[in-house]
């Protein structure tokens, strides 16, 4: 069967996934080059100021770099503002994104997302740099509040990608992806030739009971994750055995793939949706407790007379 669709098949695609994102390579790209610029300047940031961040704090006064490094200096407090604008700049932009409605149009939610966690770990990291990664007092408590947060982000956006969303961003109920996934064995029928029967027993070989609570999904979720790439490669020697063309085979593939991924996040949806709910009321006010921390730590700087460029 060669890879040319039908209307029937073009329908079924778009009923497949009339809210996914078109280009997922796209995007994966993006989501790449933004990890490697936020490593990159990170590498550079570091780089600069090795030697000054590894030598004991008793003989910093001394080097070369302390005046621009230290906290109070034009580096290290030009790192402490940036920072903490990109916090600030993270948090309110995709918060005001989420809730105001003549902001609906504005981008899609995802991309959002990808803006509020680069901004809200580099912020962290540039005022962990402009401490000199050395706190104490009142810092200490934004920096292990920062951490906090980041790593409760960290957490969040797992399990928040694993939920089916439309382009909006707004969670996909059980009918939708009920129907998404009739939608989706359907076109895997007209696009590898097989039967009913046989493609619930190649689905079989990846499927997984459903879990009970929210340990139990995560660890599915993590399963999941470390198989994913052993499942491929099992579907396309199920597809090969079964006689699909090879010219077939691949895009046949592609679509038990995503099924199965489809019937995985069937599988948590209810226990993720849950646990995001919760996460979400521990995350917000912690990163809200820590940017009061900041502030007043910014407010006391200023009014001390460190008011850096400007």
């Amino acid at each position: 069967m060669g890879l040319s669709m039908t209307a029937p098949s073009i329908s079924a695609a778009a009923a497949v996934a009339p809210d996914a994102d078109r280009s997922p390579f796209a995007g994966r790209a993006v989501g790449f080059g933004a990890v490697v610029l936020w490593l990159a300047i990170a590498t550079v940031l570091v780089s600069r100021g090795l030697g000054y961040y590894a030598l004991p704090l008793q003989e910093r006064a001394y080097a070369v770099d302390h005046e621009a490094l230290k906290p109070s200096g034009d580096i290290g407090l030009g790192y402490g503002f940036i920072g903490t604008a990109m916090m600030i700049v993270g948090v309110a932009g995709y918060s005001v994104r989420r809730r105001a409605r003549w902001l609906q149009r504005v981008g899609k939610l995802r991309v959002w997302l990808g803006v509020h966690i680069f901004l809200c770990t580099m912020g962290p990291f540039l005022i962990l740099l402009h401490t000199s990664l050395k706190f104490g007092g009142l810092v200490s408590i934004a920096f292990w509040s920062m951490t906090a947060v980041v790593a409760s982000g960290v957490f969040g956006r797992y399990v928040y990608v694993r939920i089916p969303k439309t382009l909006n961003g707004q969670f996909l109920s059980l009918r939708a992806i009920e129907e998404r996934r009739t939608a989706m064995l359907k076109l895997i029928g007209e696009r590898s030739g097989l039967s009913e029967a046989d493609v619930q027993r190649i689905l079989a070989a990846a499927k997984r009971p459903a879990p009970r609570g929210f340990a139990a999904a995560l660890s599915q979720s993590l399963w999941y994750d470390l198989t994913e790439s052993r499942h491929s490669r099992v579907i396309q020697r199920l597809l090969a055995a079964k006689g699909v063309p090879p010219k077939a085979r691949a895009a046949a593939a592609r679509l038990f793939t995503d099924e199965v991924q489809l019937e995985h996040q069937v599988a948590v949806l209810t226990p993720f949706q849950q646990l995001f709910k919760y996460w979400h009321l521990f995350h917000m006010p912690l990163a809200i407790v820590m940017l009061v921390v900041v502030l007043v730590h910014v407010s006391v700087a200023v009014l001390l007379g460190y008011t850096w460029i400007f």
